[in-house]
C-alpha cells in the first residue's frame, strides 16, 4: 500500500506521520487490495481538516473531517473509511451468498417518483433489509460497486430511494414509489 501525505499551510511533524502510517497500516484487516491511499492535511483559519482517498481495484473511497485537532479530525476519516470498507467487504459476501440462491421471494415493483434517468419499474424483493444510508453513502456505495443503480433506504428523509448513474456518468439519487 502506497500512502501519500501532504500538509497545507503547517508543517507536519514526524509524530503526526507515525500516527497516520498506523492508523492507515490497520485498513488492510478489511481489505486487502488497497493501493494508493492519499491524505491531505490542511489548517485554515484555526481549523484543521483531513481528507484520505483510497483506491485498490475497483474500490474508491474518500472521507473528510475537520475541527480543532489535527489527530481526532484524522482519526474520525478512518473510522469512516473502516465503515465504508466493511460495508464493502460485507456486500462482495454477500452477493458471492445469493447468487446460488434459487427460493422463490416474492418482489414488489417500484418506480421514480419524478422525471429522471432511471427507467422503472424496479424490482424489490419483499422482506429484504434494504440498507440505512445517507444520499452520499449511497453514492459512494453506488461508485464502489460498479453498478448501475443501488435502491437504499434514505435515513435522512425516511424514505425507499435509488441511486443511479446518469447518461453522463454523474450519479444522481431519485426517491421511488410502489406501483399497485
Amino acid at each position: 500500500m502506497n500512502i501519500e501525505i501532504s500538509a497545507r499551510r503547517f508543517d507536519l511533524t514526524e509524530a503526526l506521520r507515525d500516527h497516520i502510517n498506523g492508523k492507515l497500516s490497520s485498513l488492510e484487516r478489511y481489505y486487502d487490495g488497497l493501493d494508493d491511499v492519499l491524505v491531505t492535511l490542511d489548517l485554515s483559519k484555526g481549523v484543521y481538516s483531513a481528507h484520505i482517498q483510497i483506491r485498490g481495484g475497483q474500490l474508491r473511497l474518500n472521507a473528510k473531517n475537520g475541527g480543532h485537532d489535527m489527530y481526532a479530525s484524522f482519526d474520525q476519516c478512518v473510522a469512516s473509511l473502516e465503515g465504508q470498507l466493511k460495508r464493502f467487504k460485507e456486500k462482495r459476501h454477500d452477493h458471492q451468498k445469493r447468487s446460488g440462491d434459487t427460493g422463490d421471494a416474492k418482489v414488489s415493483l417500484y418506480k421514480p417518483s419524478e422525471v429522471s434517468e432511471l427507467k422503472g419499474p424496479i424490482p424489490v424483493e419483499d422482506g429484504a433489509k434494504l440498507p440505512s444510508l445517507s444520499t452520499n453513502q449511497a453514492m459512494t456505495e453506488l461508485e464502489m460497486s460498479g453498478g448501475e443503480f443501488l435502491v437504499f433506504y434514505n435515513n435522512e428523509t425516511g424514505t425507499i430511494n435509488a441511486a443511479y448513474r446518469t447518461g453522463h456518468g454523474s450519479t444522481s439519487v431519485v426517491e421511488l414509489q410502489k406501483i399497485g
